[in-house]
C-alpha cells in the first residue's frame, strides 16, 4: 500500500497505528506526535513483535539535515551470576527470565516526547489505551504467530490468560480484549516513565522476574538511562544512508552499503536479485560475520568503527565479494516476529525511524498478569563465549539488532527507513536502498521479491548459508546465489520470513515536492499521507 500527500506521510506495519499516526497529524501534531501514538498502538495490536516490556531505538531528524540517534536500550541485571549460568546453558536461554534485560521502551518514548514532540506522551498513549480496553480485532500476522508459538505461550499463564483463555489461541478476526494492559498505559500517561522505572509497573514486573530465577531488581530498573549521540553514515549512489552506533547493528548496514557502493563503482547498478545476487550475498554474509564480532556494548568494548567503516577494510570486502570464490557463510535460521517499524515525516521538516521491539516472537514468553506487559528476551543476544566483546555481564547492554535509517541527499533529509527481520535487518534495508536507487518508487521497493541470508534469532547457530528465497525472486539471482557459495531454499512470495520494510520518502511532484509513503505486503500495515 502506498499514498503521497505535499505536508506529511507516515507508513507502520499495521491499520490501527498507521491511523492513530494520522489522526495526530491531521490535528496539528509534529511526526514524533505521531510515531509515538503509532508506537504505543502496535504494543497494543501487534504483542507478538513489541511490547510496553521490550526496547527502543530512533532516529530523529529535523529541519537543516540534524540528526540524533536514540538509543533505549536496557541492560542487564546488574547482580547476574554469569558464571552459574554458563554452567547450566551452553547458550543464553529464549524463554523465561533469564533473557529479559530492563525494558527501555517507555522511557525511549518519554525521551523522545519531551525532546522533540509538541504534546505530552499522555495524548501518545491515549488511542492505544482504548484500544487495550475495547478490544481489537486479532490481525492475520498475529494469528499467524499465535498459531506458531501456541505451544510456548500455553505453558506460560499470563500469555494463555490473554491470548487462549478458552484453550484455544486466537484465530484472525477475533477480538483481542486486553483490560490489564489499558490500565497499564493508563498509569504510564498519569505518571510518566516513573510508573515504569521505580513505580508500580516497575515492581510488578520485577517480583515476576525474581520469581521465575532473574537477578532483576528494582535498582536496575530504576538506573536505566537513554543515550542521545550522533550518526554513522555511508553513501551509495549519491544519497547517504545514516544509522546508529553503539550496540546497534545498524554500523554493519553501513559497511555494507559502503562495500556495495564499490561494486557499483565496478559493475555498474548493483541488481539484488539478478546477476549481482551472489555478490551482494557475500558482501552481506561479510558484514555479518563482523557484527557478531565485534558488535557490543561500547561501555564496555569500543566497536572498531574506524576499521569496520575505512575505505582499505571496505575495499577488501567488495574485492573478496566480486573475486567469485564461495563465501564460508555465518550460521543462520528464518526470521521470526520481533520488531516493528514506524516511520513518519511532516511539513515542518522532522523526519523519524521508530523501532521498538520484543525480540523473539513474543520475546521471553512471558506475560505479567498483574500488568498485562509481555517480557522482551533481548538479553539473548548475549554470548556466553568469554572471548567475545558481546559475553553477557551485570549492567551491560547487548548486541542489538533495532537500527533506525534516516536518509539525505546533498545535506537534507529526504527519507525515513524502517524495516522488521531480526539479525537480517541490514539485509532487508540493503535491498531497500539497492531497488530505490534503481528507480523503484516506495511501494515497488517495499513489495519486490527479496531474500534474505539470515542468522535471524540468537542462540541459534543451524542452517549456516542458507538464503531464504521468495519464489519470485528470478532464477539468475538464484544461481548467483548458490554460486557465491549458499544453498537456497524457496519459500512463499510476499512471506515475512524476509521481514518488512517501512519508507517515507521525499518524491518529485509536479509543482513542488511532495511525501511519499510505503509500507510492505508481507505485513498488516498502512501508508497514509496529507
Amino acid at each position: 500500500m502506498t499514498a503521497e500527500g505535499p505536508r506529511w506521510a507516515v507508513a507502520t506495519p499495521h491499520t490501527a497505528a498507521s491511523d492513530a499516526a494520522a489522526e495526530v497529524l491531521r490535528t496539528g501534531g509534529n511526526a514524533v506526535d505521531a510515531a509515538l501514538a503509532a508506537a504505543a498502538v502496535l504494543t497494543v495490536v501487534y504483542p507478538n513483535q513489541c511490547s510496553v516490556g521490550g526496547d527502543l531505538l530512533a532516529l530523529v531528524g529535523t529541519a537543516g539535515g540534524q540528526v540524533r540517534f536514540v538509543n533505549s536500550s536496557g541492560r542487564a541485571p546488574r547482580a547476574v551470576d554469569v558464571r552459574s549460568l554458563a554452567a547450566d546453558h551452553a547458550v543464553m536461554p529464549v524463554d523465561g527470565a533469564l533473557p529479559v534485560t530492563v525494558p527501555g521502551v517507555v522511557a525511549g518514548w518519554a525521551a523522545l516526547a519531551e525532546n522533540w514532540g509538541t504534546r505530552p506522551l499522555a495524548a501518545a498513549l491515549a488511542p492505544a489505551e482504548a484500544a487495550a480496553r475495547d478490544g481489537v480485532a486479532v490481525a492475520p500476522g498475529l494469528a499467524r504467530d499465535l498459531w506458531r508459538e501456541r505451544h510456548r505461550l500455553i505453558r506460560d499463564p499470563g500469555l494463555r490468560g490473554v491470548f487462549a483463555a478458552d484453550g484455544t489461541v486466537l484465530s484472525a478476526g477475533r477480538t483481542l480484549r486486553q483490560p490489564r494492559l489499558a490500565r497499564t498505559l493508563a498509569m504510564l500517561a498519569e505518571q510518566g516513565p516513573a510508573a515504569m522505572y521505580g513505580g508500580e509497573v516497575g515492581r510488578s514486573l520485577v517480583k515476576l522476574l525474581a520469581g521465575q530465577g532473574s537477578a532483576m531488581t528494582e535498582e536496575d530498573f530504576a538506573g536505566h538511562t537513554v543515550e542521545l549521540s550522533g550518526v554513522h553514515s555511508a553513501v551509495y549512489d549519491g544519497t547517504e544512508y545514516l544509522s546508529g552506533g553503539g550496540n546497534s547493528q545498524g554500523l554493519y548496514f553501513l559497511q555494507g552499503l559502503k562495500a556495495l557502493e564499490l561494486v557499483r563503482a565496478v559493475r555498474g547498478p548493483v541488481d539484488p536479485v539478478g546477476r549481482d545476487a551472489g555478490v551482494v550475498a557475500s558482501v552481506l554474509n561479510r558484514a555479518a560475520a563482523d557484527r557478531d564480532r565485534h558488535c557490543a556494548d561500547p561501555a564496555w568494548s569500543a566497536a572498531p568503527v574506524e576499521l569496520v567503516l575505512s575505505d582499505a577494510y571496505v575495499r577488501r570486502i567488495a574485492e573478496q565479494a566480486m573475486s567469485g570464490v564461495p563465501d564460508s557463510p555465518v550460521g543462520q535460521v528464518k526470521v521470526s516476529g520481533d520488531t516493528v517499524a514506524v516511520v513518519a515525516a511532516d511539513a515542518d521538516g522532522t523526519w523519524v525511524s521508530l523501532i521498538q521491539s520484543v525480540f523473539h516472537c513474543f520475546g521471553a514468553a512471558l506475560l505479567d498478569p498483574a500488568t498485562g506487559i509481555v517480557l522482551h528476551n533481548r538479553g539473548a543476544s548475549f554470548t556466553l563465549d568469554p572471548a567475545s566483546p558481546n559475553r553477557l555481564a551485570g549492567g551491560k547492554r547487548p548486541l542489538h539488532t533495532l537500527m533506525p535509517v534516516l536518509v539525505r541527499e546533498a545535506g537534507e533529509l529526504v527519507g525515513a527507513h524502517g524495516a522488521m527481520g531480526g539479525r537480517a535487518q541490514p539485509q532487508v534495508h540493503t535491498h531497500l536502498a539497492l531497488r530505490l536507487a534503481g528507480g523503484a518508487s516506495p511501494g515497488a521497493a517495499t513489495s519486490a521479491p527479496r531474500w534474505v541470508l539470515g542468522a535471524m534469532e540468537a542462540g541459534v547457530t543451524s542452517g549456516a548459508g542458507v538464503v531464504k528465497a521468495e519464489r519470485d525472486v528470478p532464477a539468475p539471482g538464484v544461481r548467483a546465489i548458490e554460486r557465491a557459495g549458499f544453498t537456497v531454499e524457496e519459500i512463499d512470495a510476499n512471506e515475512d520470513g524476509v521481514g518488512h520494510g517501512q519508507l517515507v520518502r521525499r518524491l518529485p511532484g509536479e509543482a513542488r515536492p511532495v511525501l511519499g509513503a510505503a509500507t510492505d505486503p508481507r505485513a498488516d500495515g498502512s501508508a497514509v499521507a496529507g
